[in-house]
């Protein structure tokens, strides 16, 4: 009976923890982890809803653009500095293309950041990251579907 209790207690004590919100630095470090990790998916994961959805149907046009012109599709691939092939995009989900756009995307080591801060503005956040370097990194952050969502940055720019 006791083993069932304690089982019990364990499983609400981590169920209670899982409900703990992440603040809108937590939600930009996560963005900084996915871009120094070229994990696609978990970028998309941290976008605002309008911002996955833009994304989404940019990634489309240029699929649709790889089949119907594959000539300028090339060039805007090249022009981006990307190491894939037109006919790459024909198989690529948006999150295997944004990995690919990770890779050419460079910040510096996020063991050299300073320091974080964050303004709070209602639902909308902005988080500033400054290197020793003195390159810094702007974050804009919105509360949605009961979680900070980034919906800007400079990083974003790279993207589209």
């Amino acid at each position: 009976m006791d083993f069932l209790r304690n089982l019990l207690i364990a499983a609400v004590i981590l169920s209670l923890s899982s409900v703990v919100p992440a603040t809108p630095i937590d939600t930009a470090w996560d963005l900084l982890y996915a871009v120094e990790s070229r994990d696609g998916q978990w970028f998309l994961d941290l976008m605002s809803e309008s911002l996955h959805v833009q994304i989404e149907m940019r990634f489309e046009q240029l699929q649709e653009l790889a089949e119907n012109e594959p000539d300028m599709a090339e060039e805007l691939v090249r022009y981006a500095g990307l190491s894939i092939t037109v006919y790459d995009l024909l198989w690529m989900t948006s999150a295997d293309f944004i990995s690919m756009v990770l890779e050419s995307t460079s910040i510096p080591p996020l063991g050299n950041i300073v320091s974080e801060e964050a303004s709070l503005n209602g639902r909308n956040a902005t988080v500033v990251f400054k290197w020793s370097s003195g390159y810094s990194l702007n974050l804009q952050v919105t509360w949605e579907e009961s979680s900070w969502k980034v919906n800007g940055s400079s990083i974003l720019e790279r993207v589209f």
